[in-house]
């Protein structure tokens, strides 16, 4: 169940992909780490890196939120800040979710919300992600 919840967490700050114009982004390699925070898990689950390539049309991690059974219902970029709310059905629980991310340059930070449905025990999952430029892209 945490490893789904996880990847879950990880999708739900994930799923954006839009232009970057308004952020202030600077395209190539980054380093990614996401902190999932639970409810009743003191310390909660180990930090997660990843490494991705982030353009202007993919600003932040990216994958297919529609294979996921995800929908974002809400996306607004307001200077350097990227918020959105998203719904997810999976395996019979509806998730929801909400985000902010904020770029300056080189690096990003960010939070997202997953609420988990009445199947979960309507928990709410924090997810802590940053990020920093550590290159240009292969």
């Amino acid at each position: 169940m945490l490893k789904k919840i996880y990847i879950v967490s990880m999708l739900c700050v994930s799923i954006i992909a839009l232009p970057a114009w308004a952020l202030d982004l600077k395209p190539g390699k980054y380093e990614i780490t996401a902190k999932v925070e639970m409810p009743g898990m003191p310390g909660g689950m180990p930090a997660q890196t990843t490494i991705q390539c982030l353009t202007d049309q993919d600003p932040v991690p990216a994958s297919s939120a529609d294979a996921q059974g995800c929908k974002v219902t809400d996306m607004k970029t307001e200077g350097n800040a990227l918020t959105y709310t998203m719904t997810c059905e999976q395996q019979g629980m509806t998730i929801k979710s909400s985000g902010k991310i904020t770029y300056n340059g080189d690096t990003f930070e960010g939070t997202n919300q997953t609420h988990m449905g009445p199947e979960a025990g309507n928990m709410t999952i924090t997810t802590l992600i940053s990020g920093k430029r550590i290159g240009k892209c292969d």
